[in-house]
């Protein structure tokens, strides 16, 4: 199981949203990467097909406590933003 951040800001709905990619269940090309978004009650489950370049992976520890805030109704854009700076090259 990998876990992604979606980076790219023109499509500022889905900008910072957490997705699972299982490479059993999910498609990868060479361009593009299916994933699946667990976290929000209304897209559970559902499959996203992004560009890899609009997504970053990130651990498992950082996906969980992304998981974790959006549970608790946390500051979500908060550890958002930390995660991101975590990552920024």
């Amino acid at each position: 199981m990998k876990y992604f951040i979606n980076v790219n800001k023109s499509v500022e709905e889905e900008y910072g949203k957490m997705f699972v990619y299982d490479p059993d269940q999910n498609r990868e090309n060479e361009d593009e990467l299916e994933v699946v978004n667990n976290l929000d009650e209304q897209d559970q489950g559902k499959p996203y097909i992004f560009p890899k370049s609009f997504l970053l992976e990130v651990s498992a520890e950082d996906y969980e406590r992304y998981a974790e805030a959006k549970k608790s109704n946390g500051n979500v854009e908060s550890v958002t933003k930390s995660i991101l700076e975590r990552y920024k090259k």
